[in-house]
């Protein structure tokens, strides 16, 4: 019952609302999703826009992904036989990999504010840091598209990536990532003198300068007391590293310090992607604008993603109430409500919240 039901919601909204297809959707592998599991079928070709919407109205999959690549024969098997011509670039950042400590608190499947607004930081870094401003990509050649769920898909369309191949898009991704950072090329002794990177340096030299200043700004407790407590010292530090001078207060130990800091800045200052997605050629990523099938929210193109908030932004569904069943939800938002926590309950619920249960599996249509 609970199927058809969000099958036919799924129905109308497609019906009713333009989808977002790929640039030569004719060459690109189209699969589909179950009640059960995300993609279940595969190497399905559409010919054009219409066809592709004519589908989706009338077999209403839960989910729907396409091909990041573009193959001369899109519908074949195996692999092999479609001919791989070029792909797009695409990051998947998900919060469930930031491992923040609010889900101490609660499950992954159901992110708090602080999981969305964490990992959209994380997207908007991706674009502005590394892809626009180290990689040199336009930003007329990206979209951020929020998955449906946690996190945020990163499309870059640059002619330029489009023939490279699965160890070169690594290489990209460890840039990001910072992966292999070497700690003793950023610095030297000069008369007994820390040196190092500036604020204003490029790349990852200038990435390194600002997280440390971040980190001796914020008071963070891996820094010794002195640069915590004393906002004189705190000043001199941050004014020194932002030029270059890694040694103008003396600390003990200081590139023992200053190296340890940097161990993890790749986890502190890379961003959190799932690198099968990147440097997969032939991977599947969800349609733009089509419909989650665990949450029943849009995977919807984010064209200001500094004021997006995917619990009100990409809602499909309006407020008719709906009674449900409940068998166990914490307490969760859509849009300006919060709702539960619930532990077997029977109440109605706007029809939003309720396919938002319903996709998840915690509720049920009430008899």
């Amino acid at each position: 019952m609970e199927q058809n039901y969000i099958r036919q919601k799924f129905q109308e909204y497609y019906q009713k609302n333009p989808i977002e297809w790929p640039p030569e959707v004719s060459r690109r592998e189209f699969g589909f999703g179950s009640w059960e599991k995300k993609i279940e079928s595969r190497h399905s070709r559409f010919s054009d826009y219409t066809e592709l919407k004519n589908y989706l109205v009338r077999n209403t999959p839960f989910f729907i992904s396409y091909s990041t690549a573009y193959y001369e024969f899109p519908d074949a098997r195996p692999m092999e036989r479609k001919n791989w011509l070029k792909a797009d670039l695409v990051f998947d950042l998900d919060a469930d990999q930031l491992k923040l400590s609010c889900l101490a608190t609660h499950t992954k499947d159901f992110p708090c504010d602080n999981c969305l607004e964490k990992i959209k930081l994380e997207a908007i870094k991706l674009v502005e840091e590394f892809l626009v401003t180290d990689l040199g990509f336009s930003k007329d050649d990206i979209t951020i598209n929020f998955s449906g769920n946690r996190g945020y898909h990163v499309h870059v369309f640059d002619k330029k990536i489009q023939k490279l191949n699965a160890d070169a898009r690594r290489e990209l991704i460890d840039y990001v990532c910072g992966t292999g950072l070497n700690f003793d090329s950023l610095f030297y002794l000069n008369e007994n003198r820390l040196l190092g990177p500036k604020t204003n340096d490029g790349g990852w030299s200038g990435k390194v300068a600002n997280h440390v200043i971040n980190l001796v700004r914020s008071g963070s407790p891996t820094l010794p007391a002195k640069l915590r407590k004393n906002e004189e010292i705190k000043n001199k530090v941050i004014t020194g590293i932002a030029n270059g001078n890694w040694d103008v207060v003396a600390i003990p130990k200081k590139q023992e310090l200053w190296k340890n800091l940097l161990g993890g800045v790749g986890v502190a200052l890379g961003d959190k992607i799932d690198q099968n997605v990147t440097g997969d050629v032939s991977k599947l990523i969800r349609l733009a604008n089509s419909l989650h099938g665990e949450t029943g929210l849009i995977a919807k193109i984010v064209k200001d993603i500094n004021n997006f908030d995917p619990l009100k932004h990409a809602t499909a569904f309006g407020n008719q109430e709906v009674k449900v069943e409940i068998s166990n939800a914490p307490k969760f938002r859509i849009g300006d409500q919060y709702y539960g926590p619930y532990n077997n309950n029977t109440t109605s619920l706007p029809e939003v919240a309720a396919i938002y249960l319903i996709c998840k599996k915690r509720a049920k249509l009430a008899k």
